[in-house]
């Protein structure tokens, strides 16, 4: 066997059983929150009595222009901060009436997310999309 041989086994064991460590996690240890919740713009609570309808309005009127916003690169942030407030409330209303339709309504939410999270306005468009018409559809059966 060769010295470059074995040079490379040995770099390869070395790398293999190096990636085995056991992992620790001290619970002492805190870390700041970071992310679209923990911003300090402070917007108006959700009144958790408001109809669904108008919850479900102000959410399409929110994500109608996100992909714009994150374009030009200004409030996409506070209006995710706010469309994740509306939808909290609007899930609890929504679940308790068809749960079935949460997954319709939560798939949207996240392409918002990722696309403000990511600088994506392409999922916020798509969020968009998904919304007006999941939107559409629980307004008529209902």
């Amino acid at each position: 066997m060769t010295r470059a041989v074995a040079g490379a086994i040995a770099l390869a064991a070395v790398l293999t059983l190096g990636a085995c460590g056991t992992t620790y996690i001290d619970s002492e240890i805190t870390v700041p929150a970071t992310g679209v919740d923990a911003t300090t713009t402070t917007l108006p609570p959700v009144d958790p009595d408001t109809p669904i309808d108008e919850l479900l309005a102000e959410m399409k009127t929110l994500m109608v222009g996100l992909d714009e916003k994150i374009i030009d690169g200004h409030d996409d942030v506070e209006t995710l901060t706010r469309l994740l407030q509306v939808w909290r409330v609007a899930e609890r209303q929504i679940r308790a009436e068809n749960p079935d339709d949460v997954y319709n309504f939560q798939q949207a939410i996240d392409l918002a997310r990722s696309g403000v999270e990511h600088r994506r306005p392409a999922d916020a468009s798509k969020g968009y999309k998904i919304i007006t018409d999941v939107i559409d559809a629980y307004l008529t059966r209902n």
